[in-house]
Formats: C-alpha cells, structure tokens, sequence
C-alpha cells in the first residue's frame, strides 16, 4: 500500500514538473511572438520616428527579451534559431541607428540637397500656392534618383521632406482643398518608399547573417 501510495505520489510529482515546464515553454512561446511583432512593428516605422523614439526603443528591446534570454534553452530549435535571428537583426539595427545619430547632417550638404530635391534654396518661404508645384517636384526627384541611395542620403532626403512639411503647416489654413489632398497623397508615397528601403536593408541584413 505504502509503495502504491509513494509511486503515486512520483508520478504527480513529475506531472507536476512537465507541466510547469510546459507552462514556461508556452510562455516563453508567447515572449517570441511578441517579440517577432514588435520587431515588425517598429520596422514599419519611418527612419525619423524610429530615431525619435530610440531610447524608448532599446529599453522595449530589453523588456521584450528579458525573459528569452534567461530560457533561450527551453526553447525548441526552431524557436531558437528565429530568436537568434531577430535578435541579429535588431542587433545591426541598433548598430547602424547608433552610428547615424552620432553623425548630424552638414548644413550646407543639406541646403544642397533641398535645391536638388525641390528646385528652390528658400522652402522655408514658399507660399500656400506654391506648395503643391514643390511637393510633387520633391516626389518626382526621390522617384528618379532613390535607386542609387545611401541611407545617408535617405537621410538628407527626409530632412528636406521635414523642411517641407513644416512649412505647408505654417500656410496650410491659405492652402486649396485640392492642394491639400495631392500634397497628402504625395507625403503618404514618401513614407511608403521610405520604408520599403528599411525593410530592405533588414532583409539584406537578416540574409547575409544566414
């Protein structure tokens, strides 16, 4: 009777411990999912939010990976290898958003950029009417000489995009409804090339690590 009762006892006993380790493997599980998303979700942002928000984005970093760190071995193999590599390439993110925040833009660089961009050195003075003409001048230049790209000069690219939008907020209330809807348009096909090309280089990066 009494080895009955101890052999039951074991066997609830070791119960007990594979479902507790079913339990940190399903959470772990959970951790990676959240983990893959939010890797997804700051990728989709453009390069000027993501530099923005840095240091908000490795403190998420290390609260999204705390715990996977910690049971990287009770992961399954598969699991482990998409870890290994989400956390390669945010690891090459970090490195390169880093590097590029340490460089600011030279200013003279960036007025030759705004010329180049836009056809004018004076955004800063456009007038309501003439914004719709400069924006869609801006997208016809990124459309035509994005393909040959740095990301430094994607950065100088969006410093001018910046320079115009803060200056279509200053006359938006002169500006035309039809104005306003095209301008719209091309500020949406900006953000969409732009993070195409982040997208990109995350891929590039993730395939030269396999």
């Amino acid at each position: 009777m009494k080895k009955t009762i101890k052999g039951a006892l074991l066997m609830l006993l070791a119960l007990m411990t594979l479902g507790a380790q079913a339990q940190t493997k399903s959470k772990l599980e959970q951790d990676l999912d959240e983990f893959r998303n939010w890797m997804s979700r700051r990728a989709s942002q453009g390069d000027s939010a993501i530099r923005a928000e840095w240091p908000t984005v490795k403190r998420e970093f290390q609260a999204k990976t705390q715990g996977l760190e910690k049971g990287t071995n009770q992961l399954t193999e598969e699991s482990k290898q998409e870890y290994g590599e989400l956390r390669g390439r945010y690891k090459q993110w970090e490195a390169e958003n880093e590097e590029r925040q340490g460089q600011p833009l030279d200013r003279e660089t960036a007025a030759q950029w705004e010329r180049r961009l836009t056809g004018t050195g004076n955004i800063r003075n456009l007038r309501a009417s003439q914004m719709r003409d400069t924006y869609t001048r801006f997208m016809e230049s990124v459309r035509g000489l994005r393909s040959d790209w740095s990301l430094r000069d994607w950065d100088y690219a969006e410093h001018v995009y910046l320079v115009l939008n803060d200056r279509k907020q200053q006359v938006l209330a002169q500006m035309n409804n039809s104005d306003k809807l095209k301008v719209a348009a091309l500020q949406v096909e900006f953000n969409t090339l732009r993070k195409s090309r982040d997208a990109k280089d995350m891929y590039n990066n993730m395939k030269e690590k396999r």
